[in-house]
């Protein structure tokens, strides 16, 4: 039993993230409605409390949360019926169809950037293959030129980075308005040359003669190119590191790959990408005989609600078998990922490709973990590649 007095949950200390799980377990079981004072949030953290609660629109909002104060209209910090209409337009050019198409897309994609690295020993998959898969899928699929291409995903990965000098709202501020920016140029070639990509669709995307104004379509490729691109890097990085960890389950995944989609789900609910998303409360909320005021901000937070022994048999073991598919990496309710098909597709076939190239890399040091505020990734991983 923790002293109540003692114990602190604070994303923004440098030496969280190597603390992280043994933290969120004393959440879980001991301050399952946590507040912070000192940083002005409270965090829910049990599996069924984060689940139910994604679904309190009544209770908890997204709008008007402090990382919204700086961004143009986005899914993720609307709610009804603002949300439902902009969800039902942006639905109508990001389809099923649409990803499902990506995909011989992105396996000759990953196949080119494993080919790069047959002739060497070592790489770092972040650089040389996690990270350039998704981010280039997914601008190529928004419409940027390539020539474009590094200066987006440039900007988002500021966006990760923790400074507890900042406010939130300052710390994005800067690489907000220059994605806005390179997006709006984008835009304006596009109403006057359309293409086959996103973007044209958006344009064209219409209901009932209602379509998506300028401020919500720079929204949602502001959207796409941030979560879509970054969370996916994270994905294949952290499980990457978790196969090397397990070599029994890698070898039985890379001989059998139809276990790979379990497999993708397990990564995600062990070792989620984004770790915590804020809400708003909106009225009282009482919960564990605990009382959250309103307009205060309130953590649900993924990272613990994902390990919690109460919905998850031995949560703490990786079991690569697992296939959970009822877990909180992608969030839940209407705030469910849009991407996370896409991010699935992405998941499935790194893995698949990489395997069947490198069935034996093995990590030439422990990787260590970004210092972030929200994000659960690796910013290096040096791996040998035959092992």
């Amino acid at each position: 039993m923790s002293d109540p007095a003692s114990f602190v949950y604070d994303p923004f200390l440098p030496e969280f993230q190597q603390r992280s799980h043994a933290i969120y377990r004393t959440l879980r079981d001991e301050h399952p409605v946590y507040h912070n004072p000192e940083r002005g949030f409270w965090a829910i953290s049990r599996f069924e409390d984060v689940w139910q609660a994604t679904s309190q629109v009544d209770a908890l909002t997204t709008e008007g949360i402090e990382e919204a104060a700086s961004l143009l209209p986005m899914l993720n910090y609307l709610d009804p019926p603002r949300h439902d209409r902009l969800r039902a337009l942006v639905s109508r050019a990001f389809t099923a169809r649409r990803v499902s198409q990506m995909e011989p897309r992105v396996r000759r994609l990953a196949d080119e950037l494993l080919d790069a690295l047959v002739d060497r020993d070592e790489c770092d998959l972040v650089a040389d293959f996690a990270e350039p898969l998704p981010g280039r899928i997914i601008a190529e699929m928004i419409g940027v030129p390539a020539e474009r291409r590094e200066t987006f995903l440039g900007h988002t990965r500021k966006m990760l980075a923790t400074n507890p000098d900042l406010s939130i709202t300052d710390a994005i501020r800067e690489p907000s308005e220059r994605i806005y920016e390179e997006f709006a140029r984008l835009l304006g070639e596009r109403r006057t040359r359309p293409a086959e990509d996103l973007m044209s669709a958006l344009l064209a995307a219409e209901i009932g003669g209602e379509r998506l104004t300028e401020e919500e379509i720079l929204g949602f490729c502001y959207q796409l190119i941030v979560a879509g691109n970054d969370t996916t890097t994270a994905l294949i990085g952290n499980g990457a590191v978790l196969l090397a960890e397990h070599p029994e389950q890698r070898r039985r995944i890379a001989a059998e790959p139809d276990r790979i989609p379990a497999a993708v789900e397990e990564m995600l609910r062990f070792e989620p990408p984004a770790q915590a998303l804020p809400r708003r409360s909106r009225r009282e909320i009482t919960l564990h005989g605990t009382t959250i005021p309103p307009e205060q901000r309130v953590l649900l937070v993924w990272g613990a609600a994902n390990r919690d022994e109460r919905e998850f048999p031995d949560p703490d073991r990786f079991d690569a078998s697992r296939g959970a598919r009822r877990h909180l990496a992608f969030g839940h309710g209407i705030h469910f990922c849009l991407g996370a098909s896409l991010a699935r597709l992405e998941a499935r076939i790194a893995f698949e490709t990489l395997l069947a190239r490198f069935p034996t890399y093995r990590l030439v040091e422990p990787a260590r973990w970004i210092g972030s505020r929200w994000a659960r990734a690796h910013p290096e991983i040096r791996l040998v590649l035959r092992g």
